[in-house]
């Protein structure tokens, strides 16, 4: 179970550090681009942004799910990779179907990866919802009329 713990704790702090690195970046391409798209298309041009904010939060938990993927792999838990992905995958978005489980060796890390998919599924929908607010902001829908 302690190694269960910390390799479960070790692959938390990975999926983190990647999501934090994930989201600086995208802030900054926000930064970049942003004004461009404004200027480009002064109605929709906050749609686009949006898409772009969408698509680079998918790419953060897809290399997170991924991560933990390629530890079940090695392990040797589940048959290949398509395999680990798929599990990884379902538990990382806590669908978690029960098609698919490991062995009492590293079920526990499972429930972990479960944690960390939750916490930063909120993390990206706090991000996006403020990225959000502020092209609402920025065109004068500061409260959302309906």
């Amino acid at each position: 179970m302690f190694i269960q713990l910390i390799v479960g704790t070790v692959l938390i702090v990975l999926c983190v550090v990647n999501h934090a690195v994930c989201l600086e970046l995208l802030l900054r391409r926000l930064k970049h681009i942003g004004p461009k798209w404004d200027r480009r298309m002064p109605v929709y041009g906050h749609i686009v942004i949006m898409i772009i904010v969408v698509m680079g939060l998918f790419a953060a938990h897809t290399i997170e799910a991924w991560l933990w993927g390629f530890f079940y792999y090695l392990s040797g838990e589940l048959n290949g990779l398509n395999e680990a992905i798929y599990f990884s995958t379902v538990t990382y978005t806590t669908l978690g179907y029960g098609d698919v489980v490991l062995s009492d060796n590293w079920n526990l890390t499972s429930s972990l990866q479960a944690v960390s998919g939750i916490i930063l599924f909120g993390w990206s929908t706090a991000f996006l919802v403020n990225a959000r607010a502020f092209f609402w902001k920025k065109h004068g829908m500061d409260h959302y009329q309906g």
